[in-house]
């Protein structure tokens, strides 16, 4: 199943740490994807949907803004034909 969201956010909160073996912490890069206000049912009613929260490790985030700079660029190119 695809659940569309409109907004993508990126942010770090601290708190929001992994917690190692050896005890320290790794701080995490939090990513919400949420709706621009309610949605509109095929039935016409308006919901509200509960944000999508995951939390990345710094390696993770990497790979993400990697991939999506990536997609980007291509997604551009395809416009441009």
């Amino acid at each position: 199943m695809t659940d569309l969201r409109f907004d993508a956010t990126a942010t770090i909160r601290p708190g929001e740490r992994e917690r190692r073996i050896d005890g320290s912490g790794l701080q995490l890069v939090r990513v919400v994807l949420s709706d621009d206000g309610p949605v509109v049912a095929p039935d016409g009613t308006e919901r509200r949907r509960p944000d999508v929260i995951c939390q990345l490790r710094p390696s993770e985030a990497r790979q993400l803004a990697e991939r999506l700079l990536a997609l980007a660029a291509r997604a551009e190119q395809a416009s441009q034909r």
